[in-house]
């Protein structure tokens, strides 16, 4: 049994998720990382990526995160995003579709700016349809 640390996510809409949980897995820029409590403080910049938590023996939960930034401090780690979404919130077919309508119209932009957000619009639905397979 591991001791526990308050987890939270954090968007523009406020708090969408506050857990007591005994380890939480993320992907930030520099790769992925897992951590349990009363770890050194850390700031890093997370990826478009699937975030982790472990709450106790066997339950778990995966949470579809757009990016942002994450706070460890000890026993209480914080993540700031644009967007978190829970598998169960999220609508798979429309995710699907514009997927689709992204990579479509990637294929024919040559605007370097419009391709970059498209890219970024690809990330989150992919994630997005993978997530919602952990429901």
């Amino acid at each position: 049994m591991f001791t526990i640390f308050k987890f939270r996510i954090v968007t523009p809409e406020g708090i969408k998720v506050e857990e007591d949980v005994e380890y939480a897995e993320f992907k930030s820029i520099e790769g992925g990382m897992g951590t349990l409590t009363n770890r050194l403080p850390i700031i890093v910049r997370l990826r478009i990526a699937p975030v982790r938590i472990k709450k106790s023996e066997n339950i778990y939960k995966t949470f579809a995160v757009h990016g942002g930034v994450l706070q460890m401090t000890g026993n209480e780690m914080t993540i700031v995003t644009t967007a978190a979404e829970r598998p169960e919130d999220i609508d798979v077919q429309a995710a699907r579709r514009a997927l689709e309508r992204a990579q479509e119209e990637l294929r024919i932009t040559e605007d370097k700016f419009k391709r970059m957000k498209l890219e970024t619009r690809i990330q989150k639905n992919l994630l997005r349809v993978n997530v919602s397979n952990e429901r």
